[in-house]
């Protein structure tokens, strides 16, 4: 990594159910390139084996091992999101101790589709530092995601028990959704905006696609701006994050 790299701000991307951080990373080439003098970017693996997930067939069905972020046996009640959600901090503090990065480092969070769900789940510990999910309590002292600043949510994914273990507490640090007019989960995206996140707080970028990252350098563009855009509004002196 050079000098000039290692100082850019940091984005931690989550990829979506039955894919990988490789998968991810290609997917989100043209995205990243527009960004590559603005920020660098982390990639990494759910902890849990998977079958390729929705539109992994045929482009990428020889890039596996395929990863999930929630087991196989999770279901929606409030005690099993809260312990998927648990296990998800585990996951991601051990990916990053081992490519030497501190959590606290993070200035942004990226998931698609499932990912969403997850880096929703790191956003509200910045905002709240302490986040009672049914009984298990997680504490942004075990996770320190004090740099965390805004987040990119492609393609997202939601349910009623996430946001029944958000418990109400809508999220106000500034986001940008991507939502595909053509996705066959555009509800659980826009599930994911109204339910869990403040309408002040977040950006809606809709576009003419799938469950995918749009390809159309139109579509890129207009999502390469407001990612830049959260990057300036959050890191002007005396930003502070709501709670």
């Amino acid at each position: 990594m050079s000098r000039s790299s290692s100082i850019l701000p940091t984005i931690l991307c989550l990829h979506g159910t039955g894919t990988s951080g490789d998968i991810f990373s290609a997917q989100t080439r043209n995205l990243r390139a527009a960004l590559k003098s603005q920020f660098k970017f982390i990639f990494i693996d759910a902890p849990y084996p998977s079958l390729p997930g929705p539109g992994v067939v045929p482009a990428y069905v020889d890039s596996g091992p395929f990863y999930s972020w929630f087991s196989p046996h999770a279901n929606d009640s409030l005690e099993s999101v809260a312990e998927e959600f648990v296990n998800c901090n585990e996951q991601i503090k051990k990916s990053l101790r081992e490519l030497n990065v501190e959590p606290s480092s993070i200035t942004a969070v990226m998931g698609f589709s499932q990912g969403t769900i997850v880096a929703s789940m790191l956003l509200g510990q910045a905002q709240y530092h302490s986040v009672e999910w049914a009984s298990t309590n997680v504490d942004i002292a075990d996770v320190p995601w004090a740099g965390l600043r805004f987040g990119v949510l492609l393609s997202g994914s939601c349910s009623d028990g996430v946001v029944t273990a958000f418990m109400g507490k809508k999220l106000q640090l500034p986001c940008v959704h991507l939502h595909g007019l053509q996705d066959p989960f555009l509800e659980h995206a826009r599930m994911l905006h109204t339910k869990i996140y403040h309408a002040t707080s977040s950006d809606v970028v809709e576009f003419d696609g799938g469950h995918n990252i749009p390809g159309s350098k139109a579509d890129l563009d207009r999502l390469v701006a407001l990612i830049r855009g959260l990057n300036r509004k959050t890191k002007v002196k005396g930003w502070v994050k709501r709670r």
